[in-house]
This record gives structure tokens, C-alpha cells and sequence, in this order.
């Protein structure tokens, strides 16, 4: 966070609103001051959206690696120069290494490692979002376009300190008073040594935000409140409030902010039924995907990231050979879904057919690819779109919120957790095979495990389950991986690691660069032990 830069003037390029980088480090020197807020709201869509126009979009696409929903099962003899490199560089943190940021910048190298820059790039669109607020109320304009330009910059802010605070500090409700996050809300980046914020703190300013979005969003009319057209809204903004209390685990305000994103608004659940058989009725059986997370699904609140944030470190890099469906499709992926996570689905569970994308080449039952839902295939289709959305705020979050938090507060109802939790699954169990849980079936201690499964299985890939993990105790998690050599061979038995209960790798190392640029940080306590990738 130590920039040797003041803002004094908010600058924007003739004819194009820059990323935050150019802006801090202008490429031309004709400038303009912006004097209506328009403007301002061009600019919060440059500097502090997460856009798959943008280099980097999916700040926490690495998070995937840490959790226990991924294993490392690459077929030997099937890598490429490029696609070891990014393997090497992905491994640092799927080993939880102490220096994974500087291990995956170092084995990265000149093929675009990006993974270890989340502290900066997080706080990159922060400032934009500071930026907007610092200046929107010193333009023209009238109330109602200064509030909605406000309402997203409130939205935004909270989200990324979200993000961070749950990345590098520990779990609210494991350790509120512990070191989170410098929090930093005006645009003002003079050279300073910034200490960190507690937890608690930085909660405390989401939820604030939080707030201040929703209120600005009311001020303005209810049809401009949400508009599918990509910015953050209404209900997005109450979603994350939702998220964010259940983490806190303030019960009673995960349930309420739920219920407002369920009954407010005109979203609803995609039955997965309404869509065709994933398998096409041929020989080959060639296999159809649906983009899950797209602007078309009824469930889409919010879309952000880009597929390729995310796809190049759980396999290949993508390229029409690999996408030669007469093979089958793409192979020799090396980060996969775990059994535990497969075992999560039910027999009757579509989910499994249209959330995870089986190993192409060889159709098989036992190799399950890290992704899917963000990525459509058709059996004739080559290359994804590198610039499609990647994830989402899906309307199915706020079902599983509301189910959580009134299984878990006593003086919520159980079977309100049960209605919200069979409302989902008759979307996602094949038609006529659903029966709907009741209290005989489930109640107190199975009903809460009950939904955390279906939590997994509902958002898994989609960087909620390291973060549930860490509020539901930090469980031991073992991953297993085996070294290879340039040809992408084995070389001996497998390496395992172990994420111990409680591990202070549940919170991830503060980069060595950010330490040493902002000398009023301390690190946060390292595990040891790790066997260093090679």
C-alpha cells in the first residue's frame, strides 16, 4: 500500500476510462478534469469493476487450490512446457507453502503469474471505488445519478475487503480481535506506513458499507435499483450483507437479508430439468455443457472474473487441440474434483452431469475437471471465450444462507431451513425422483450437516468453500500430489501435505513485497513444515 503518489486531481485519458494501474502511472499526457458524473460513474466501471475486459478480474481465482473440493491427478507424458510451469507455480499453494506467493511468482515467471499480486489488485479496486465516493458529491449531476454511482462504490468496497479480510486474516468467528487488513476508504495514497485493522474492524466497515449501498439504492427510483447490465445492484448488495452476517454468524440478519434476494425480486431457481440430457445420443458420446453462471440463467444477480483467471491453473492451457472432440475432448488435466466432493451428489443429482465437466478424452466416472459452470461446450466447440464472466451472485446462495442461519439460530425454525432447502433441490433433483425432507427425516446437528453438504455441492468451484471451511472450524485437509520431470513424467511416490486442524495456513502469508513496502505491517504467523515444491 506505500505508493509514493498523492491524488489531487482525478484524472481520466481522453476517450477512454484507464485500469487503475494507468491511472496511477498515466501513458499520455492529455488529461481532463471531469466535471459531471457520468464521468465518475465511466470511471467506477474502469478502475473498480472486476471485468473480463480486464488483465486480472477474478481476484480469489486461486482459492480453489486450498480447499479440499481439488486433488492432483495429472496423467503422465500429457503436459507441455508451459502447462509444468503453471503446475509447479499452482502447486505452492496447493501445498499451502509459507512463501507460496513468492514460490508461484518465481515458477510462473514470464507466463503471466498473477496469483501473487491479490493484495495489490484488491487494492487497486478499492481505490477506484474510493475514488468515485471521493469525488462524486464536487460534480454535476442530479442526486439520483450521484446516489447510484455511490450505492455501487459502497457495494464494491465492501466486497473486496470481504475478500481480503478472509484471505489474510482469520476467521471472524474463531478470532475477531486478530489482525485483518489495512482499511483504507478515501483516495488519499500518500506514502505511509499503514498498521492493519483488526477482523473485527474490517467487518464492521463492510457491514457499514453494506448499509450505505442499500440505503443509496432505495433513494433512487425501484426500476433503476437492479438492471441486468453487469454493475452490482440492490439485491447483489443484500446478498453479500447475507453472506457476511452468516459469517459473523448473526443468524437472524443471514436469514433476513436472504429472504429480501428470495422474495424482493424477480429471480428464481434454474430447474435444472428444463435443460437437455448433457450426453448427446450418439457414439461418441459427445457431451453438451451449459453456462451455469451467464447473464441467461433466471438465478444470475451479479456476474464478475473471466474464465481464463481460473482455468489456466487447474489444467492445460486451452487450445483448439484440446478441444478436438474427435477425442472426446479436452485431457490431461492435473487439478480435478476429489471423490468427496462426487460423493456430495446423489444418484439423482444433475448437478453432477451439469456442474462438473468429466475428463473429455475418455468420458470417465472417476476423472472429474475443476470446472464447468462458467463454461458452455457444445460437442462442435473449440476454445471457451476467454472474455466470458466467470462467477456470480446466484439467487441458490441465498436458499442455502437462509437454510444455515435458521438451522442454526434457536430461535429461527427448522422447518424454515427445510423449506428453503427443498425449494432448491426440486430444481436440482431429476423430475420425479425428488422427495421433499421433513423434520422426521432431519433435525438439529444432521439438518446443519445436511445443508453445508449441499452448500458444497451447490457452489463448489465458485470460492466459497476455503471460506466456509474456515468458519466451520478448520478441519484437517490432506492434498497429495507427485513431482515430474521436464516431460511432465512422475519421478517417485507421492508427496502428501497436511493442513492441520486449526493450521495457521488457513490464513494466507502477507507477500514479502507488500511487507516491504509497508513497513507498518507484521506477517501473519507461518506454518511450518511444508515440503517445499521442486
Amino acid at each position: 500500500m506505500k505508493i509514493n503518489l498523492k491524488i489531487t486531481t482525478f484524472l481520466f485519458t481522453l476517450g477512454l476510462c484507464t485500469s487503475c494501474g494507468d491511472f496511477l502511472e498515466p501513458q499520455s499526457q492529455q488529461y481532463f478534469v471531469p466535471q459531471d458524473v457520468q464521468s465518475i460513474d465511466d470511471m467506477l466501471l474502469g478502475t473498480a469493476y472486476p471485468r473480463p475486459t480486464e488483465l486480472y478480474t477474478d481476484i480469489t481465482a486461486m482459492l480453489n487450490l486450498l480447499d479440499d473440493d481439488i486433488t492432483f491427478t495429472m496423467q503422465p507424458g500429457s503436459v507441455y512446457s508451459f502447462d509444468l510451469t503453471s503446475m509447479r507455480a499452482s502447486l505452492a499453494i496447493y501445498s499451502w507453502q509459507p512463501d507460496m506467493f513468492t514460490q508461484y511468482r518465481e515458477f510462473a515467471g514470464s507466463y503471466g503469474g498473477y496469483y501473487h499480486n491479490l493484495w495489490q489488485y484488491h487494492y487497486e479496486l478499492i481505490l477506484g471505488a474510493n475514488a468515485a465516493l471521493d469525488y462524486v458529491d464536487k460534480v454535476t449531476g442530479s442526486d439520483n445519478d450521484k446516489n447510484r454511482v455511490k450505492a455501487q462504490a459502497y457495494a464494491l468496497r465492501a466486497f473486496y475487503y470481504f475478500s481480503l479480510v478472509n484471505i489474510f486474516g482469520e476467521p471472524y468467528n474463531y478470532n475477531p480481535e486478530a489482525p485483518g487488513v489495512p482499511l483504507k476508504t478515501d483516495s488519499n495514497i500518500e506514502g505511509l506506513d499503514v498498521p492493519r485493522n483488526s477482523v473485527r474492524e474490517v467487518y464492521e466497515q463492510i457491514v457499514s458499507d453494506l448499509l450505505d449501498s442499500e440505503r443509496y439504492f432505495r433513494s433512487i427510483p425501484e426500476s433503476e435499483q437492479y438492471r441486468p447490465d453487469y454493475r452490482v445492484s440492490l439485491p447483489m448488495a443484500q446478498l453479500l450483507l447475507s453472506r457476511v452476517y452468516l459469517y459473523m454468524e448473526n443468524w437472524k440478519g443471514a436469514a433476513e437479508y436472504a429472504g429480501k434476494v428470495i422474495h424482493d425480486w424477480s429471480f428464481s431457481l434454474l430447474d435444472l430439468n428444463s435443460l437437455p440430457a448433457p450426453v448427446t445420443p450418439d457414439a461418441s458420446n459427445k457431451r453438451t455443457y451449459y453456462g451455469i453462471i451467464s447473464p441467461d440463467s433466471p438465478e444470475t444477480i451479479w456476474l464478475y472474473g473471466k474464465t481464463t483467471d481460473y482455468y489456466n491453473y487447474v489444467g492445460k492451457t486451452f487450445n483448439s487441440s484440446q478441444f478436438d472432440y474427435s477425442n472426446g475432448g479436452p485431457s490431461g488435466m492435473y487439478f480435478n474434483a476429489t471423490k468427496e466432493l462426487i460423493a456430495c451428489f446423489g444418484e439423482n443429482d444433475l448437478r453432477k452431469d451439469f456442474y462438473i465437466f468429466r475428463e473429455g478424452a475418455y468420458q470417465k466416472d472417476t476423472i472429474f475437471l475443476a470446472y464447468g459452470k462458467a463454461i458452455p461446450f457444445l460437442p462442435t466447440s473449440t476454445l471457451p471465450e476467454s472474455s466470458s464472466f466467470a462467477r456470480a451472485f446466484r439467487l441458490s446462495e441465498a436458499y442455502l444462507n437462509l437454510a444455515e442461519a435458521a438451522a442454526m439460530d434457536p430461535e429461527l425454525d427448522d422447518q424454515t431451513a427445510l423449506d428453503a432447502l427443498n425449494d432448491l433441490l426440486e430444481k436440482r433433483i431429476k423430475q420425479g425422483e425428488f422427495t421433499p425432507l421433513s423434520l422426521s427425516d432431519l433435525s438439529g446437528d444432521a439438518l446443519i450437516e445436511r445443508i453445508r453438504r449441499e452448500r458444497r455441492a451447490e457452489l463448489c468451484f465458485e470460492n466459497h468453500r476455503w471460506f466456509d471451511l474456515r468458519r466451520y472450524g478448520m478441519p484437517e485437509i490432506t492434498h497429495r500430489y507427485r513431482k515430474t520431470d521436464a516431460l511432465g513424467n512422475f519421478t517417485g511416490p507421492a508427496v502428501v501435505q497436511v493442513l492441520m486442524k486449526n493450521d495457521p495456513a488457513y490464513t494466507l502469508p502477507i507477500p514479502e513485497e507488500v511487507l516491504a513496502k509497508n513497513r507498518g505491517l507484521v506477517q501473519n504467523r507461518l506454518t511450518s513444515g511444508k515440503q517445499p515444491v521442486e
